[in-house]
């Protein structure tokens, strides 16, 4: 097997883990909802909670790095580490803005709105690199848009053809726009991943990238909490983490989205150009949606909160095969003359 090839195939495990973390996420939501006296939709709130649990989500990362990859550890020089603060920046926007979205949006929804990301990628890709991506790139692009649109249901498939969604702009709302915000942001990382990683040992990126994202959370956090609403700085943050059904998700969302995830997506994308990198990336949003049709059970269960399977839907299966073909498409062997896509 060839390093593109194992590549590939680390990158849709990738994708698997990271689909889990958008039902976990809502979960984790719906939990500090019901903590604090403050109405769902409170901006301060929504904003603090996610600063907050990625903060402690990717500490805990970053703790479980340093003692499972001690070799990598000391490999670790200044330009990794500079890398690692660029990483983590974009990326910790773009989660910032995603884990606010699903306080309003469902776990497929934004997943399918965080896959925006392989639209973006090859647009900056163009402006950097002042030449335009191969056609089947761009053909792979330009389906895995259509997948999407049809996994929102912003584009509709009946009997009768195909047509745009007549309520799409009234049910638009706060967290839509913040997760395609959020997409930009992962866009970038993405292609600083591509940048960095032909240059420097990629997985030596991860523990800077972890550090700077657990930082900026904890800075996010404490900033907010300086002004914050009386009767949520009344309702204690440390006894919500202590509560096994929540500090439990947020293990896991550590050791596996993150620790595992994280590591393998620095080592392993380098071996792809950005764009193709991307199209993988699409395949997120229907692992995310295969998760939200049985794990929302299982946790709501488990942690004792309202939280239904979303339900199986023929846009989700035509958007999704969409979406699969469009990576086929797009990680079509290229000539050796074409170079990076």
């Amino acid at each position: 097997m060839s390093d593109r090839q194992r590549a590939v195939i680390v990158l849709i495990i990738v994708n698997a883990m990271w689909g889990a973390t958008f039902p976990i996420m809502r979960a984790l939501n719906l939990q500090v909802d019901d903590h604090f006296p403050l109405a769902e939709g409170s901006a301060w709130l929504r904003t603090a909670s996610a600063a907050w649990m990625i903060s402690i989500r990717f500490g805990l990362a970053l703790v479980m790095f340093v003692i499972l990859f001690r070799n990598t550890m000391k490999r670790v020089g200044k330009p990794h580490l500079l890398a690692g603060i660029a990483l983590g920046s974009f990326f910790y926007c773009g989660l910032l803005l995603q884990v606010i979205g699903l306080g309003s949006i469902s776990a497929s929804r934004s997943g399918f709105l965080t896959s925006l990301a392989v639209v973006f990628t090859p647009l900056f890709s163009t402006v950097i690199r002042k030449r335009l991506p191969r056609r089947t790139v761009m053909a792979g692009v330009a389906l895995a848009l259509v997948g999407v649109t049809v996994l929102t249901e912003m584009v509709r498939v009946h009997p009768g053809g195909v047509s745009l969604a007549s309520d799409v702009m009234e049910r638009w709302s706060w967290g839509d726009s913040v997760t395609i915000v959020g997409a930009l942001f992962f866009s970038a990382q993405i292609i600083l991943i591509d940048y960095f990683g032909k240059r420097y040992e990629s997985i030596a990126f991860t523990p800077g990238m972890f550090a700077t994202v657990t930082i900026l959370g904890a800075i996010t956090f404490a900033g907010l909490n300086v002004r914050g609403p009386e009767t949520a700085i009344q309702a204690s943050w440390v006894d919500l983490i202590v509560q096994p059904q929540f500090f439990g998700l947020i293990g896991i969302l550590g050791m596996f989205p993150s620790l595992l995830a994280f590591a393998w997506m620095n080592k392993y994308q380098p071996f792809l150009s950005a764009t193709q990198a991307a199209v993988i990336y699409t395949t997120e949003p229907f692992f995310a949606s295969t998760w939200a049709m049985f794990l929302p059970a299982v946790i709501a269960g488990s942690c004792g909160i309202a939280y239904a399977n979303e339900t199986f839907s023929w846009p989700l299966l035509i958007g999704g095969g969409l979406i699969l073909a469009a990576n086929v498409l797009a990680l079509w062997p290229e000539p050796r003359r074409d170079g990076i896509g």
